[in-house]
């Protein structure tokens, strides 16, 4: 473990973005080890606060279900394992007929409806409503209807549409049933779509909860002139003092941010000089006290940097799921 190296999260931050959703049924999205955010961490802190785990995989239903042994488990990608899934008290997505016919008795599923982000999900009533005789017939448990909205962010027409084509599903599923609606796009559906009793929450948990930190493990005065790092990635126009810090692209910091990011110390921004390596960097430190051990925050405001990498915050933290150091809850 590198014990320089620290993913701090803020379970202050994390619970009041949580207690936004009191309205409703809550679907933790805990996919790709939480968002970054470590899942070992993530589900022990927010379990008593939602319904549902969401996950991609069954590979990550199990580490979830290992983690907590009561709470709903739901995967929303395709699933190739039901009878795992129904061995271990998992939900699984049925998104089309072939689905629904492999669906083992005492199942519970969820219907996954493709209102027009055209990825998994029913896009035929026919089938859909086929689906449910067949699912109804061999005894499994259609424990939710659900899809996912794409534009919240830049297209509220679309919104429109896909919200429509959805309530048109909604509207062929039998009237003695009585599933779980829920829907995921964006923490402000709660107050966009009445018919849900659920909503499934990603970013809305993790939005400003995640600090890196690291330390300085070397300083040195570079020359006017002197290279830094691979490739020539920065030549000294004058004389420098120069930080190494032990984060690199291997642990999330990408290589595009050479020379174009700034890191804090001691309270002021200090720009990264060069390529950055697979584990580490180098800093300008010339106009701040810092020494060998000072602390280096890498990150600190996840929309910043997702704006430099012409991202989305999601992938901010999601590059950080690999960082070698410690996960700390404060």
């Amino acid at each position: 473990m590198n014990y320089f190296n620290k993913r701090i999260i803020s379970s202050q931050k994390i619970l009041e973005n949580l207690s936004i959703f009191k309205s409703k049924k809550i679907c933790a999205m805990v996919k790709g080890n939480a968002y970054g955010f470590d899942v070992r961490e993530i589900v022990q802190l927010i379990s008593p606060y939602v319904d549902f785990f969401g996950v991609a995989n069954v590979e990550e239903a199990l580490e979830v279900r290992a983690l907590n042994s009561e709470k709903k488990i739901l995967v929303v990608g395709k699933n190739y394992d039901p009878y795992i899934c129904k061995d271990n008290n998992i939900s699984y997505a049925v998104t089309n007929l072939t689905d629904a016919l492999y669906a083992p008795k005492g199942a519970d599923v969820h219907l996954k409806i493709d209102s027009g982000m055209h990825r998994l999900g029913f896009d035929n009533a026919e089938d859909f409503t086929n689906a449910i005789s067949v699912l109804r017939d061999k005894e499994v448990n259609i424990e939710g209807v659900y899809t996912h909205f794409c534009t919240l962010d830049c297209d509220d027409d679309y919104f429109k549409y896909q919200y429509s084509v959805f309530k048109r599903y909604l509207a062929l599923m039998p009237k003695d049933l009585n599933p779980i609606i829920h829907i995921g796009g964006s923490w402000a559906l709660a107050k966009e779509v009445p018919e849900a009793s659920m909503i499934r929450i990603g970013k809305g948990i993790y939005h400003g909860a995640m600090r890196i930190e690291s330390r300085i493990i070397r300083t040195l005065n570079v020359e006017k002139g002197a290279r830094i790092g691979y490739s020539n990635g920065f030549i000294a126009k004058k004389r420098m003092r120069v930080g190494i810090v032990p984060v690199g692209y291997a642990d999330g910091l990408k290589r595009m941010l050479a020379n174009d990011y700034e890191v804090i110390i001691g309270g002021s921004k200090c720009k990264i000089l060069g390529n950055i390596c697979m584990d580490m960097f180098a800093v300008d430190i010339s106009k701040v006290k810092a020494s060998e051990g000072s602390v280096v925050i890498v990150l600190y405001d996840e929309g910043y940097l997702a704006k430099k990498l012409k991202t989305s915050s999601y992938e901010v933290t999601t590059n950080f799921n690999h960082m070698r150091g410690k996960t700390i809850i404060i």
